[in-house]
C-alpha cells in the first residue's frame, strides 16, 4: 500500500476530526471547509479518495457526493460515505463505494481505506490542459469495458489542420480550440449520452470517449455541429471572413487552408462486444489518416469484423458522414501500393539524409549552458519532412531501429566539438530502448564523449506501453554512466508512482505545463507537486517550451532547475549561443 495516497475529508465535527487525524497519520490526508468551493478543491487536490461526513455543511454531505459522481472527471475517484444511527444506506445509489456507520464503526476506517485504494486501481491521472482522464486511465477504462464484455462503442474524435492554425496564431490560441471542444464534448455527453460514459483525453487534439454503440452516432453528430457553429469564432476577423488561411506549404508554396475541422471514428460490435484493444488502436489510427485527408468535419462508424492480425479487410467500402453538410461519401481506406511519403522516407534513410540540430539547455540558477538537445532533421534537398511524419513513417515501415540508430550516429559525429562538461540529450524509441542487441551498439559513433557526458530521453507514453522492459533497460544504461531522462512528463500518460521506480536523473515537464505557467496558477501548482516529487527522488526537472521572459521567470520563481526553448535559442547547428537571459 502507497502511504502517499491523497485522500480528502469533509467532515465538521471536532472530536471526529481529530480522531481521524490520528488514525490516519500515515497516509496524506486534507480536510475541506464547509466555505470552500467544493468541486474546485477537488479538481485541485485530485485525491485518491474522498471520505464525506453525510451531516456535512447542515446535512449536505451526500448530496455533494452525488454532485462529485456527476462530474465526467471527478466520478472516478472512490467515496466513503459515513452515515449515522438513524441515517440509510441506499442500495441502488452508485455515488459512494463504502457505506459505514461513524458512531460504531470507526475502528474499521483504516481497513476500509485500504480496501478502497487497493481496489480502485485506476487511478486518476487529469491532462493539464483540459483536466480529464489521461492516456492511462483511457486505457484502463477500455480495458475494464473490454473485459466486461460489455456492447460499447470506441469514438475517437481529434481535429484537422490544428497546426496550421498553431502556425498562423501561436500554441497558445491552439490550446484555447483544444480546451473549448473538449467542453463541447462533455456537455454533448451530458444531454445525449449516458452517466456511463468515460471521456478521456490522450493529448494533444486526441480525445476518446466509451459509451453505449446505441448513442455513438448522436453524440458524434452533435459534437460536429457544436464545433462546427463556433470555430470560426477562434479566427482573426479577416481570415474569418475570407473561410481559410493563407500559408507556405511544405514545398514552399502558398496554399490556402481551409478552417479546422473535427472528426471522429467509431468502432463497435454492432451487438458483439469489442474483444481487444490493439485492434481498436489500429483501427482508428488508421481510419484518422484519411478523415484527415477530407475536408469538413465528419464521422466513420466502422463495424469490427475481426479480420487475421486484426486488420480492415483490403478493398472495404466506408461511409464517411458529415452531419453539417447533409452527406455521405464513400471511400475505400487501404491501398497497399507506396505513396510518397513512403518513398521519399525510404530514400532518407536509405542515403542517410538527417542532420541533428542542437537546442541548448540552460542552467536557470548558474546561468549558463549545460548541455543540448538533439533534434532530427530532414536532409534531402529534394524534399522537407517533418520528424514527426519521418518517425511515423519508419515505424510503419518496421525500420524506427533502425532509424534511431541513425539518428543517434549522426547527433553523436556532429557533436564531437562538444565541451567536455556539457551533456548531450538523445531521444529513443520504445522499440530500440528495449532491444538488448540494438542498444549494444548504438552509441557506436561517441568517440571522444563519454557516457557520462550522455543523456537518453524516452516520453511518458513510452513507458505505459511496456513498463518491466524500460526498467531493465535503465538499468543497463545506468550501469554504463549514462544518465536517463523522461521526456513530456506531465501529460497524464504514466503514475508518477512508475517514475518513482526508474529513478530517472532528469524529469523534463510537458511544454503544454510550462506554456502561459506565469497566467495559470493551476499549472504552477501541478508544477510544484512535481518538483516536490522530483526532489524525493533526486531527478533534476527541467521546462520544455519555455518562449517568453514571464515564463521563464515563473519557471524559475516556481524552483525548475533546467529550461529549453525559443526564448534561449532556438535549434540550430552545433552549436547555438543561447539569448541574454539573466
Amino acid at each position: 500500500m502507497d502511504l502517499n495516497h491523497k485522500i480528502l475529508l469533509m467532515i465538521e465535527e471536532a472530536p471526529l476530526r481529530r480522531l481521524l487525524s490520528a488514525s490516519l497519520g500515515a497516509f496524506h490526508c486534507r480536510f475541506v471547509e464547509p466555505a470552500d468551493d467544493i468541486l474546485q478543491k477537488v479538481f485541485d487536490e485530485v485525491p485518491h479518495l474522498i471520505v464525506i461526513d453525510d451531516d456535512f455543511n447542515h446535512g449536505q454531505g451526500r448530496k455533494l457526493a452525488s454532485m462529485i459522481k456527476e462530474d465526467l472527471v471527478l466520478k472516478f475517484i472512490p467515496i466513503i460515505l459515513m452515515i449515522g444511527d438513524n441515517s440509510m444506506a441506499c442500495q441502488d445509489e452508485e455515488a459512494m463505494e463504502l457505506y459505514f456507520n461513524k458512531r460504531h464503526e470507526l475502528e474499521n476506517l483504516v481497513h476500509y481505506i485500504r480496501r478502497t485504494l487497493e481496489e480502485n486501481y485506476n487511478e486518476l491521472d487529469l491532462n493539464p490542459l483540459t483536466k480529464l482522464p489521461g492516456s492511462r486511465s483511457s486505457v484502463l477504462k477500455m480495458e475494464r469495458a473490454i473485459g466486461a464484455k460489455k456492447l460499447l462503442a470506441v469514438c475517437c474524435v481529434d481535429l484537422s489542420d490544428l497546426s496550421v492554425f498553431n502556425n498562423s496564431y501561436g500554441d497558445a490560441r491552439g490550446d484555447e480550440v483544444i480546451i473549448r471542444l473538449s467542453e463541447i464534448i462533455r456537455g454533448v455527453l451530458k444531454t445525449k449520452g449516458s452517466p456511463e460514459d468515460f471521456l478521456g483525453h490522450l493529448g494533444g487534439d486526441n480525445f476518446i470517449i466509451v459509451t453505449d454503440f446505441n448513442l455513438a452516432v448522436k453524440i458524434s453528430e452533435a459534437i460536429i455541429h457544436s464545433f462546427d457553429a463556433e470555430i470560426h469564432k477562434f479566427y482573426d476577423p479577416q481570415d474569418s471572413q475570407n473561410g481559410y488561411l493563407l500559408q507556405k506549404n511544405n514545398e514552399g508554396f502558398l496554399t490556402h487552408y481551409p478552417f479546422m475541422a473535427v472528426s471522429v471514428v467509431i468502432v463497435h460490435d454492432d451487438g458483439k462486444p469489442l474483444e481487444e484493444i490493439s485492434e481498436i488502436g489500429w483501427i482508428t489510427s488508421t481510419l484518422k489518416k484519411y478523415t484527415k485527408t477530407i475536408s469538413g468535419s465528419c464521422y466513420i462508424k466502422y463495424r469490427h469484423r475481426p479480420e487475421p492480425n486484426g486488420r480492415i479487410k483490403v478493398g472495404e467500402t466506408l461511409e464517411v458522414q458529415f452531419p453539417s453538410k447533409m452527406k455521405a461519401i464513400k471511400i475505400t481506406p487501404l491501398i497497399h501500393e507506396p505513396d510518397k511519403y513512403s518513398v521519399f522516407f525510404n530514400a532518407i534513410l536509405g542515403e542517410q539524409k538527417i542532420k541533428t540540430a542542437y537546442q541548448p539547455i540552460v542552467d536557470f540558477g548558474l546561468k549558463k549552458v549545460i548541455g543540448y538537445e538533439a533534434l532530427t532533421r530532414s536532409a534531402s534537398k529534394e524534399f522537407t519532412m517533418e520528424p514527426v511524419l519521418l518517425f511515423s513513417l519508419a515505424r510503419e515501415s518496421g525500420k524506427i531501429k533502425e532509424l534511431d540508430r541513425l539518428c543517434v550516429d549522426v547527433a553523436l559525429s556532429s557533436a564531437q566539438g562538444m565541451e567536455p562538461d556539457k551533456k548531450i540529450f538523445l531521444n529513443l524509441n520504445l522499440e530500440t530502448l528495449i532491444d538488448p542487441k540494438i542498444m549494444k551498439r548504438i552509441f557506436a559513433k561517441k568517440n571522444a564523449i563519454e557516457y557520462q557526458n550522455i543523456v537518453i530521453e524516452l516520453t511518458e507514453q513510452s513507458i505505459l506501453r511496456s513498463f518491466e522492459k524500460v526498467r531493465d533497460a535503465f538499468s543497463e544504461l545506468k550501469e554504463k554512466g549514462v544518465s536517463i531522462a523522461i521526456d513530456d512528463l506531465g501529460g497524464g500518460a504514466v503514475s508518477l508512482r512508475d517514475v518513482a521506480i526508474l529513478k530517472p536523473n532528469y524529469i523534463k515537464f510537458d511544454r503544454s505545463l510550462i506554456r502561459q505557467i506565469d497566467m495559470n496558477s493551476t499549472k504552477q501548482q501541478i508544477v510544484l507537486s512535481m518538483i516536490l516529487f522530483a526532489n524525493g527522488i533526486h531527478a533534476v526537472t527541467t521546462a520544455e517550451g519555455v518562449e517568453t521572459r514571464e515564463e521563464y521567470d515563473k519557471a524559475q520563481s516556481l524552483g525548475i532547475t533546467l529550461g529549453q526553448g525559443y526564448y534561449f535559442a532556438k535549434p540550430g547547428k552545433p552549436f547555438p549561443k543561447v539569448n541574454d537571459f539573466i
